[in-house]
C-alpha cells in the first residue's frame, strides 16, 4: 500500500506512514464516475426487460427483476446523497479508520510523541541544573568575581575570591578586588587588612600606599592619614597627597625668660585654623581658635599649638614654655651709701631720664603715691632706712633699693635744746609761734661744722604740714641760723639769724 500524502510504501496492517504520520483508508475511496455509469447503464434497459445483470460494489454481477433494478437505482441515488454528505463531513474531521478484522487499535496513538517531549525536557532539565552547578576553573574565579562585583553582588564575589584562595593564594590583583569588595561594604577595617596582607614587605609600593590613603581618607581616619603619610618617604606620595599634611605652626618666642612686655605669635603659612591650650594639654579640635598674639602676665606659661589645615588634618603639637617676669627700669643709683656716719652728709641718688624717684623712711614700699625725690636729702640724726623706687609715666618700675643711714656726731647741745632754741629766737624777734611747730630729724655739715636742721610744721590743719621753713643750729655752740635751698647745687646756704 503506498502512502496517498507522501508516497512511502506502507507495509500489510499498519495505520498510520512511518515517515509522515498520515492516517490510512482502508476503506475504497466513493468513485462518482462509475456510480454514475452503472446509473445511465440500468436507466436504459430497465424498461427492455423485466430482469437485468447489475454489478454491485463488489464486481459480482447479479440478475435482478425490473422493479428490483428501479428499487436498486432509487437506493442508488440514497447511497449517492450518502455519500456527497460523508464527503463534506470528512472535509471538516478526519477520516473514519477502518480496522481490518482481527487487527489491534491503539488508544493513544499520539503518545510516543508525548513521550518524546517529556524525555527532552528532562534531558534539558539535567543539563541545566549540571551546568549551572558546574564549579568554574581556578582561572574562571576571578572573571567571574570581577564580573559580580561590577554588577553589585559584592557577597558574590568575595564567595568567588574565597574559593579561588581554597585553590591558590591570592595573587595581588585579586588581593585588591577583594579590598575594593569590602570597602563597597564599608568594611574599612576589613579592606585595610586585605591591603597590607598583599603588599606586606612591600609597604613603601605607590600603589598600596595610594589605595591605603584612599581608604583611609574615604573613612575619615585622620589619625591615620597622618601616621602613613609622615611615616612614609615616598616623595611622589607626598606630593600627591600634600593637602592631607599639616605642617606644625610657628612661634615667634622660643622658649624662655621674657619680661611682661613681649608678646607671643603663632603662625601658619598656609590656610587653616590654628587651635591652642595654656595648660599643658594637647589641642584638639575643641580647643580655643589663635586669633590676635599674647601678652603674658608675670609668671611661668605653657603653650602647646596645633594646626588644623582646609581638609581637617592635624598638625603635630608644637609646646613652648615661657618664664614671664615684670620689666624693670633700672634700678636708683646711690650717690650716698648707707652706713655709719659721724659727720652728716645729704644722701644723694642719680636722677634717671623720663622717671621719677619714690621714696619713703618708715620701712614701706615707696609708690607713686610717696615721697618725691627732688634734692638731696638731709642725713637723718637717728637711725633709718630710706627705700627708693623708680616709676616712669607708663607704669613701669625698678627694684626697690634700700639703704639704712646711722649718724653718730659729737655734740653740746641735743635735739631738744636746738628746737627750743629755735622757738625762742623766733618769739623774740616777733614772731607768733602759737600755731607752728618745730621739729629736728636731720643735720648738716658745712664749711666743717656740723648743724642740727629745724623744720617748721604748722598746727593750723588737723595734721602737721611743713611751711618750708628750716632753721640750722650749731651742735657744738648753739648758734642759729636760718637755711635756705640752693636748688642750683642742691645744697643749702645758711644765713645768721
Amino acid at each position: 500500500m503506498i502512502c496517498p500524502k507522501c508516497g512511502n510504501e506502507i507495509a500489510e496492517g499498519h495505520l498510520y506512514c512511518e515517515v509522515c504520520g498520515e492516517e490510512i483508508q482502508i476503506v475504497p475511496d466513493f468513485d462518482l464516475q462509475v456510480e454514475e455509469s452503472i446509473h445511465v447503464t440500468l436507466s436504459s434497459v430497465a424498461g427492455d426487460v423485466k430482469t437485468a445483470p447489475i454489478v454491485d460494489a463488489k464486481g459480482i454481477t447479479k440478475e435482478i427483476p425490473t422493479d428490483a433494478v428501479k428499487r436498486e437505482i432509487k437506493q442508488d441515488d440514497i447511497r449517492k446523497e450518502e455519500t456527497e454528505r460523508k464527503d463534506k463531513k470528512q472535509q471538516t474531521r478526519r477520516p473514519v479508520r477502518r480496522i481490518k478484522q482481527g487487527q489491534k487499535t491503539k488508544k493513544y496513538p499520539y503518545m510516543p510523541y508525548v513521550f518524546a517531549g517529556i524525555a527532552l525536557v528532562v534531558i534539558a532539565a539535567v543539563a541545566l541544573l549540571l551546568l549551572l552547578n558546574r564549579k568554574p576553573k581556578p582561572e574562571e574565579w576571578y572573571p567571574k568575581a570581577l564580573t559580580q562585583y561590577r554588577q553589585g553582588e559584592y557577597d558574590l564575589a568575595i564567595e568567588s575570591l574565597f574559593e579561588l584562595q581554597k585553590v591558590a593564594p591570592l595573587d595581588r590583583e585579586s588581593s585588591l578586588l577583594l579590598s575594593d569588595c569590602y570597602f563597597a561594604k564599608n568594611q574599612p577595617d576589613e579592606a585595610i587588612g586585605v591591603l597590607k596582607s598583599a603588599f606586606a614587605g612591600n609597604e613603601n609600593d605607590p600603589e598600596y600606599l595610594k589605595r591605603l590613603l584612599d581608604t583611609y581618607i574615604a573613612s575619615d581616619d585622620k589619625n591615620a592619614i597622618a601616621e602613613l603619610l609622615e611615616e612614609t618617604d615616598n616623595e611622589e606620595i607626598r606630593t600627591a597627597y600634600a593637602d592631607y599634611i599639616a605642617d606644625p605652626p610657628l612661634f615667634s618666642l622660643e622658649s624662655g625668660t621674657y619680661t611682661d612686655d613681649e608678646q607671643l605669635s603663632i603662625i601658619s603659612e598656609e590656610e587653616g585654623t590654628i587651635r591652642y591650650t595654656l595648660d599643658g594639654s594637647e589641642p584638639d579640635e575643641e580647643s580655643a581658635v589663635y586669633s590676635s598674639p599674647f601678652i603674658f602676665d608675670v609668671g611661668e606659661h605653657t603653650v602647646t599649638a596645633v594646626f588644623v589645615n582646609e581638609k581637617g588634618m592635624m598638625s603635630d603639637p608644637v609646646q613652648k614654655t615661657y618664664v614671664i617676669e615684670k620689666k624693670m627700669l633700672d634700678d636708683p643709683v646711690l650717690l650716698t651709701e648707707g652706713g655709719k656716719y659721724s659727720d652728716p652728709k645729704l644722701i644723694a641718688l642719680e636722677k634717671p631720664e623720663g622717671a621719677v624717684i619714690y621714696y619713703t623712711d618708715d620701712g614701706s614700699d615707696p609708690t607713686a603715691e610717696s615721697n618725691v625725690y627732688n634734692q638731696p636729702i638731709p642725713m637723718p640724726i637717728r637711725e633709718k632706712t630710706f627705700r627708693f623706687i623708680v616709676i616712669n609715666a607708663e607704669g613701669l618700675t625698678s627694684e626697690v633699693v634700700e639703704a639704712t643711714y646711722t649718724l653718730q656726731m659729737v655734740t653740746l647741745v641735743d635735739v631738744t635744746m636746738a628746737e627750743n632754741a629755735v622757738q625762742l629766737c623766733l618769739k623774740l624777734g616777733g614772731k607768733s609761734v602759737k600755731q607752728s611747730e618745730y621739729k629736728c630729724s636731720s643735720a648738716y655739715r658745712e664749711n666743717e661744722k656740723n648743724y642740727y636742721l629745724v623744720e617748721e610744721y604748722s598746727l593750723q590743719t588737723a595734721e602737721k604740714v611743713k611751711t618750708g621753713r628750716v632753721y640750722a643750729v650749731d651742735v657744738l655752740t648753739g648758734e642759729l641760723y636760718k637755711v635756705d635751698m640752693n636748688s642750683a647745687e642742691g645744697d643749702y646756704k645758711l644765713t645768721a639769724f
